[in-house]
């Protein structure tokens, strides 16, 4: 593998040009397939796979025929497959060809859930896109990008792909080039001024789509969507207020895609859950399995699982960190999150790539006892994952919560030198249950 042989340093300056070539080439070889679909990107720190499968789910209930690339399923218009390279946004011919045997396949749409690492690696390269959404801004990959400002900029390539596309004639109609974001977030106005294309907002305050929240709890949530002068009232079964965008955007990007909004608003509830965000795999205790891995989000599943328990009941975090030198600013600010948001907390192995797994439980520790908690009475630090869920399940009462995070769906853990051992967070928990 060329990591082994080139220095990490050098191999970074590369790797842009590597996969944009071969993007390229790619692009060539299958004959410009992104040309004769509508293809719409959808980027954002959290909650772009759920949109992706969302967005996927609903314009399929409206009949039209779509493809997709996300970090947890392919799609070619005809095969729902799992994911399981752990890659996002995958180069080397794969997503060009997805897009290839969608249109082969007739699908009218192509889902792309873009990340800022494919993007910083030219891996769009190609692609020419119609619509593009970005949901909110937090920090991550730090490391990767060599910080917050690159991070930020990184996510902007994908809207001034947008305004490079090439304007498409598909069946001999024109497809307007057009964009979504969320008004609410911080970084809203940044993301807003670039490009030239058709422009739509999203938010509590917004004149274009408008939002507000009215109900969420254990069963779901239900919002308000505005859209021109009237209001739709959205229900749906999926927990946490952070939805909402998620949802309101599958939404605004259907509304413009000339479907009718009352087929979309009442096709809402029957949305499939998304595997491994906020799975119930369990009742009693309540067992949720979530890939919250960077600190807002963890804050986020914590306030809503909070809000949503019952009285007198106690929730129980089992989490870790990633290694490899990914975001190891995160480590101590995840600990406490989980050690100040919890009432037990569990430190256990994720994905230690070429670190020691026990070094980064340690970091993740520091943490946890910046909180009220107690070693070995309110908090545990358990080196193997296994070994973290039957603890938890050791601590837990018939009303209480587990809450499991860092993982979410993915079928494997990542050891040195890149072996994956194999493992399934809900499976493994199911197993302990039976």
């Amino acid at each position: 593998m060329l990591k082994n042989i080139i220095p990490q340093k050098l191999l970074k300056q590369i790797r842009p040009y590597y996969h944009g070539a071969v993007s390229l080439y790619a692009n060539y070889y299958y004959g410009n397939p992104s040309e004769k679909i509508r293809v719409i990107g959808i980027t954002g720190t959290k909650g772009k796979s759920s949109t992706v499968y969302m967005l996927y789910q609903l314009l399929k209930s409206q009949g039209l025929k779509v493809g997709l690339s996300s970090s947890i399923y392919f799609s070619d218009g005809k095969e729902l497959v799992k994911n399981d390279s752990r890659n996002s946004m995958p180069g080397k011919f794969v997503l060009h060809k997805l897009i290839s045997e969608a249109v082969k396949n007739k699908c009218q749409v192509f889902i792309v859930e873009v990340t800022s690492e494919g993007l910083v690696q030219n891996r769009h390269l190609g692609i020419h896109f119609d619509m593009a959404g970005i949901l909110n801004l937090y920090p991550e990959h730090l490391d990767s990008h060599g910080g917050f400002n690159n991070y930020k900029k990184a996510k902007g390539i994908l809207f001034k792909s947008l305004h490079k596309s090439k304007n498409k004639v598909i069946k001999g109609v024109s497809v307007e080039k057009l964009a979504f974001f969320n008004q609410d977030d911080n970084y809203f106005k940044f993301y807003y001024k670039i490009g030239d294309y058709k422009k739509f907002r999203i938010g509590e305050k917004s004149d274009d789509f408008r939002t507000k929240i009215l109900k969420s709890d254990q069963n779901g949530l239900q919002f308000e969507f505005g859209y021109k002068e009237k209001i739709y009232i959205v229900k749906s079964k999926f927990i946490g207020e952070f939805n909402i965008i998620n949802l309101s955007m599958c939404l605004a990007i259907g509304i413009n895609l000339e479907l009718d909004i009352e087929n979309l608003v009442e096709n809402i509830p029957k949305l499939k859950e998304i595997p491994g965000r906020m799975n119930i795999v369990h009742s009693e205790p309540t067992i949720i399995v979530d890939y919250a891995h960077i600190p807002v989000s963890l804050e986020k599943v914590y306030q809503t699982l909070n809000q949503v328990k019952s009285k007198g009941s106690k929730v129980i975090s089992v989490l870790g960190s990633c290694g490899g030198g990914r975001d190891v600013w995160k480590r101590s600010e995840m600990g406490e999150i989980a050690g100040k948001m919890t009432d037990y907390t569990i430190i256990t192995d994720e994905d230690p790539f070429d670190e020691d797994p026990m070094s980064i439980i340690e970091q993740v520790f520091k943490g946890v006892l910046k909180s009220d908690k107690i070693e070995d009475k309110t908090a545990f630090k358990i080196l193997s994952r296994k070994d973290a869920f039957k603890k938890a399940l050791a601590l837990a009462k018939r009303q209480d919560i587990i809450i499991i995070t860092g993982k979410g769906s993915e079928n494997s853990i990542v050891r040195a030198n890149g072996k994956k051992e194999h493992w399934n967070d809900t499976k493994e928990m199911q197993k302990l249950l039976s």
